[in-house]
């Protein structure tokens, strides 16, 4: 096999181009460099004869001017070399992986250089993915990584270890990409991390829940990663006693949280009482809002009540982090203190602007300022969107097992649902939850259970039904017009010129809250005991699943239809399911169901296969010597069914004049014989046989056409003369 040409491509454009040049060319490079799989990936001794010494030629030339630009005094050829050296480590494995002790140390050497962030970055990937590549290699981990990675980690605090001014300077990567390594190695290295957990745990501590006191702007994804890093520490304790830890971790936020709230929350004399045996801590309301920064473990001083909420928001996320992320061993969960803690955030009742809320708001302290209030209440829906994020983490954790707590979680969240449904985000993680409640006990809800319901499945529909804009703009310009005659005011003459635009059909945009009230509106349908369901809400969610053109809804609403309480059922939504979803296999299927053919045990099938193929006008054509035939009958005092035997042999006689028979006759079995009764009578062994019967067996000569039908179809009809000799052998036996 021939060697690839962008081998040879590659090694000239490194060799010929200026360095400056060449971050331009690196797509272009990383692109030659996955082509070249075959002699990268390959032992010398393996190639072909004629190609051997030339690709060892070539892939030793690469290594070499990588080596070059690493340890060169540039800094663009630095960068290229650490992008190129990952990739040529990616792809070539085994075989460059044994030999990149020295790209190791070059990349070490690198970080500690007066560099750009984003060389600084990629030199941290490049070793991120050595490191793990020689996981499965232990004798690479003891001569690569083992030597090198204390060195990495010590390198990597020197770069964040003044986070702060860095952050502000706009190189937030650099960090994240940091925590993002050491997450990926701490749980592969986990001795030679030991050392550095608290020192990790220091430098990770100011972005697990900021604030705005900290002066610091941090990104989500970098809080992101700081709390994924954290959570995985528990597992550099040693003697398998990462279980305690974790759990030790969870206590200590649990606490952190409750302290925090007690000082958020100070405003409002709550009613909430713990369950899980904790005790709120004196306020002094007469001093300034503040906490946090008590001792050196603690997270870092906050000032205000927007602080305050962001810290508490920020604890509650790292609370369902810790459910988000595996751990290595088991690990024993304190459920009800959690829960606890979700209850007292969803216990603050807001403000309602809704007249018709019959619910209260939160008594208030009357120490506090208005400006105080009104900041913990402009800060309620994130408190309320971070505790129920938490309970649908954990709710994802623990699946089946989250049935015992669905119902206490479900009642309260009905209760606080009127207080922040004004907001998209807690509308969307409501959904979310009460989706996951009515998966383990919606059918067990009774009347008053499916009642509270009203408020969240009218949220839901309005949520998914699309809002024509020309409704506004009649009403913008009919109040308007109501206005110019009462008032000569000036006014924006536009609003008398909106287009109207009919016949257009909406899209709705598939932002996140769709979805969600999406997935939820089936549930509503087949989770929940219908007859509770009161009439209009089952109304409303039908017309959405049609507006919407929901199917998944429209099949639940099918499969659990609603009878109202005058014991009539309610139009079913099957028309606009067949108009919108005709082509669809489950539709098709409900439309037109196809099951198996059942004939009835008094019915006897046609033994004769001919009879299927024989077309309309033959069977018209029987009518006239049917007719025939019952007047031969009436003047012979023949019966009919002998007579039909004798010109048609095929038919034999039917079901009624069989059962007519058998009362004044013994009956012959002409099938298979079921038993013994057959043959068994109380009378004296004489029998009576039919007169075509003995046309049939006593006299072969028989009229041409029906010896021919016979002889055709004998193999079909076997079963049955063989039944019908034995039982005349039997009878003339006994005779």
């Amino acid at each position: 096999m021939s060697l690839p040409p962008e081998l040879r491509v590659l090694c000239i454009q490194l060799s010929s181009t200026p360095t400056t040049d060449l971050p331009r060319l690196t797509p272009a490079l990383l692109r030659y460099v996955l082509r070249c799989q075959i002699p990268l990936s390959s032992p010398a001794g393996n190639a072909a004869k004629a190609d051997a010494s030339a690709s060892s030629v070539l892939v030793h030339k690469l290594k070499t001017q990588l080596t070059t630009f690493l340890n060169g005094k540039s800094q663009e050829g630095r960068f290229v070399a650490a992008v190129l050296i990952k990739a040529v480590v990616e792809v070539g494995g085994w075989e460059v992986l044994r030999g990149s002790e020295s790209w190791v140390r070059g990349l070490l050497s690198l970080l500690g250089k007066p560099d750009s962030a984003a060389s600084k970055e990629m030199a941290i990937i490049a070793l991120t993915k050595i490191y793990c590549m020689t996981h499965q290699y232990p004798t690479l981990i003891r001569e690569i990584t083992t030597p090198t990675l204390p060195t990495f980690v010590t390198s990597c605090f020197n770069l964040i270890s003044n986070s702060g001014s860095k952050v502000m300077d706009g190189t937030t990567s650099l960090a994240q990409t940091v925590f993002q390594s050491f997450t990926m190695l701490l749980p592969r290295h986990t001795t030679i991390f030991r050392p550095f957990a608290s020192q990790i745990r220091l430098v990770a501590k100011p972005f697990v829940a900021p604030t705005m006191s900290d002066g610091l702007l941090v990104s989500p994804s970098l809080k992101e990663s700081a709390r994924r890093l954290t959570v995985v520490l528990h597992q550099t304790v040693a003697k398998n006693a990462g279980g305690e830890e974790w759990n030790k971790a969870v206590r200590g936020l649990v606490r952190d949280t409750h302290v925090t709230a007690d000082n958020v929350f100070r405003a409002v004399v709550e009613d909430w009482e713990s369950t899980a045996g904790y005790a709120s801590e004196p306020i002094d309301v007469n001093q300034e809002l503040a906490g946090g920064g008590r001792d050196a473990d603690d997270l870092p001083r906050w000032t205000g009540v927007a602080a305050g909420v962001e810290r508490l928001t920020g604890l509650l996320e790292m609370l369902a982090e810790y459910f988000r992320s595996e751990t290595s061993t088991p690990v024993v969960i304190s459920l009800g203190s959690i829960v606890d803690v979700v209850v007292r955030m969803l216990s603050i009742a807001m403000p309602s602007s809704d007249s018709s809320s019959r619910q209260g708001s939160a008594r208030l302290h009357p120490a506090i300022d208005r400006d105080e209030k009104d900041g913990l209440w402009c800060g309620m829906p994130q408190i309320y969107v971070a505790a129920l994020q938490l309970v649908d983490v954990i709710a994802e954790r623990l699946q089946e097992s989250f049935m015992p707590l669905a119902q206490g979680i479900y009642d309260q969240l009905v209760w606080v649902y009127p207080f922040g449904k004004s907001t998209p985000e807690f509308r969307l993680v409501t959904y979310t939850v009460v989706a996951k409640v009515l998966l383990h006990i919606g059918q067990s809800f009774d009347r008053a259970q499916v009642g509270k319901l009203g408020s969240i499945i009218r949220s839901g529909c309005r949520d998914l039904q699309p809002v024509d804009p020309s409704i506004h703009s009649d009403g913008i310009v009919e109040d308007a017009g109501k206005k110019s005659r009462g008032h000569h005011a000036n006014q924006n003459a536009d609003t008398f010129l909106q287009n109207k635009q009919n016949n257009v059909e909406l899209q709705l945009d598939e932002t996140d809250l769709v979805v969600a009230s999406r997935d939820l509106l089936p549930l509503l349908l087949s989770h929940i005991p219908q007859q509770y369901l009161d009439i209009s809400l089952r109304s409303s969610i039908e017309r959405t699943a049609i507006l919407s053109h929901h199917k998944d809804a429209m099949l639940a609403s099918i499969l659990n239809p609603f009878v109202g309480k005058n014991g009539k059922a309610l139009a079913t939504v099957l028309p606009h399911l067949t108009r919108d979803f005709g082509s669809d296999p489950v539709v098709e299927m409900l439309l037109r169901p196809r099951m198996p053919l059942l004939p009835s045990s008094g019915a006897r099938l046609p033994t004769n296969e001919a009879l299927h193929e024989e077309s309309e006008d033959e069977d018209m054509g029987y009518q006239p010597e049917l007719e025939t035939l019952h007047e031969t009958s009436e003047n012979t005092n023949t019966p009919f069914h002998e007579q039909s035997d004798s010109i048609h042999p095929g038919l034999g006689p039917s079901a009624e004049v069989a059962r007519d028979e058998a009362a004044a006759t013994p009956q012959i079995n002409f099938g298979f014989p079921s038993s013994s009764k057959s043959f068994s009578t109380s009378t004296p062994p004489t029998t009576t046989v039919p007169a075509a019967l003995e046309r049939t067996v006593n006299h072969p000569a028989a009229p041409q056409s029906a010896v021919e039908d016979t002889r055709m179809h004998s193999d079909d009809d076997s079963s049955d003369d063989e039944s019908v000799h034995l039982t005349m052998e039997l009878d003339t036996d006994s005779e």
